[in-house]
């Protein structure tokens, strides 16, 4: 899901940066309040109780939350230390075996600690029960032993503390986690459970290409005591927030959602419009306000064009920020780090303005609210079915936005980056791993996408467009696969995409 663009890219389309509409400013203002007895309880909302994720989702949307029997739960409480350095906290988790097995542990991946930090687990117990754990794979998993056997269909609750430390460096993984350039982002920190499918729990070492996580959709009830002053940023939306002294208390409720993250500056500024129920907020350090109102500009439009095609963005909050990285962009659920440097209009990548790259960035990055939230896949061995697909639907916003010949000029990077790799027929599926070298980013962005449009050509683009907001559609909230992908394909053409799929996908 990382946006990894090589600096010698997009060639093609220089002069769409200066194609924008303009968009209103409207800051949003911090709530204080005083902690009455019903704010004190929110934290403690009882398993299954959803309704304080109403608020996380417009009303079109509100119904899934009388649906997912046995999705996990999360409730998380953590403190950011003032010199944000460290992170100690507590975790409970309500997890239902939703496999035809019994099982007899679950895993949590501790990816602080190959990311540069370090994530040290303590006080582990399964229905206040103090069990077996050990650390794996490089102590990037920990297994937790069960008491019984899980049935399924049963229900265990599983809790821990937990203390992080904070990298200073960007280290391995795009530089995602840590404290730099006084913006704390929080990528993958707190303990997560992984997906347990046909081939057992997925807790491996992570591929050193793409992304870190593959996650079920879950509920997250986040509770956050951090500096008064910091503005933070978060997955889902805030639905309390107190201060005591020089502290504030902040509670976030996520869900359905892959993930959470978080990103805090002291310097952080907002501008915001709202889209139908979903208000987008455009987060940058002040200096960059003006970059800021550009990303804003660029959302909306891209919201507008999705809504459409693959239908209606479940949240009523969009949040977009400035945030240091290796990578020039990364996507969460509801939000969406954009790397500092496309921020400068005086930043050159390549020999191209930053301008260039920051438009299709924001509209890659907020495609994977569809593929890899909404609809959730293998990411370590798929890469393609999300990081194609939303390069795919770039090229479409670019269509919606301006016309054909804006979207012909970005497809074109699909086939500069091929080129990389001087156009070898190396497979679009392969897991990310695999690739080696300048492979992963040549060939799941850039053929990978090629392929897409090479299908949408075979199944006729009225099909295509019917069979990509039917997949949308049918596998929210869910995992897609290829196999899926190719076989509700042939449904809406009724054909035979085999060879097609061959020719590009399988090895």
């Amino acid at each position: 899901m990382r946006t990894r663009e090589n600096l010698t890219l997009l060639r093609f389309f220089t002069l769409l940066v200066m194609l924008s509409l303009a968009a209103c400013q409207t800051p949003v203002p911090a709530s204080t309040s005083e902690p009455t007895q019903e704010m004190q309880d929110i934290f403690d909302a009882a398993w299954g109780d959803r309704e304080l994720f109403r608020a996380n989702l417009v009303s079109s949307e509100q119904g899934i939350l009388d649906e997912l029997p046995g999705a996990t739960e999360y409730h998380i409480e953590f403190t950011i230390a003032d010199d944000f350095k460290l992170i100690r906290g507590h975790e409970a988790v309500l997890f239902t075996n939703q496999e035809d097995t019994s099982l007899d542990a679950v895993y949590f991946r501790l990816y602080p600690n190959v990311t540069g930090g370090r994530s040290i687990i303590s006080n582990v117990t399964v229905d206040g029960e103090e069990v077996e754990t050990r650390l794996e794979e490089v102590d990037s998993s920990l297994y937790v032993q069960l008491p019984d056997l899980l049935e399924p269909n049963s229900s265990v609750v599983l809790e821990l503390d937990f203390n992080i430390e904070i990298p200073r460096e960007m280290g391995d993984y795009y530089g995602l986690f840590g404290y730099f350039e006084d913006v704390l982002v929080l990528d993958t920190f707190y303990p997560m459970i992984p997906v347990y499918d046909d081939e057992g729990w997925n807790a491996a070492v992570p591929q050193m290409n793409g992304d870190l996580t593959y996650n079920d959709a879950a509920f997250y009830l986040v509770r956050v005591h951090a500096p008064v002053d910091l503005v933070v940023v978060a997955s889902g939306v805030r639905v309390q927030r107190t201060v005591a002294g020089d502290t504030q208390t902040l509670t976030f409720a996520n869900g359905p959602a892959r993930d959470f993250y978080l990103a805090a500056s002291d310097d952080f500024t907002v501008t915001s419009e709202k889209v139908g129920e979903t208000t987008i907020n455009s987060y940058a350090l002040a200096e960059w306000k003006a970059g800021a109102n550009e990303v804003l500009k660029i959302s909306v439009n891209t919201l507008r064009s999705y809504n459409s095609r693959f239908g209606t963005y479940p949240y009523s909050e969009m949040d977009l920020m400035s945030t240091p990285m290796l990578a020039l962009g990364i996507e969460y659920p509801g939000a969406m780090g954009i790397a500092l440097g496309l921020y400068d209009p005086d930043e050159v990548f390549g020999g191209l303005p930053s301008r260039v790259y920051l438009e299709s960035v924001v509209a890659h990055e907020i495609a994977h609210q569809w593929f890899y939230n909404m609809v959730g896949n293998d990411q370590p061995d798929e890469p393609w079915l999300d990081e194609a697909l939303a390069q795919y639907a770039t090229g479409l916003y670019y269509q919606d936005t301006y016309d054909s010949s804006a979207a012909e000029s970005y497809r074109s990077s699909w086939y500069a980056r091929w080129d990389r790799v001087d156009g070898v027929d190396i497979p679009i599926g392969l897991p990310a791993g695999e690739y080696e070298g300048r492979e992963y980013g040549a060939i799941v962005y850039g053929r990978g996408p090629i392929f897409i449009s090479e299908l949408a050509n075979a199944m006729g683009i009225g099909v295509f467009d019917d069979f990509i907001k039917t997949y949308a559609q049918e596998y929210k909230w869910d995992i897609g696969t290829g196999d899926a992908f190719k076989r509700l394909a042939e449904e809406k053409c009724d054909c035979d995409l085999t060879s097609l799929f061959d020719d590009w996908v399988y090895p």
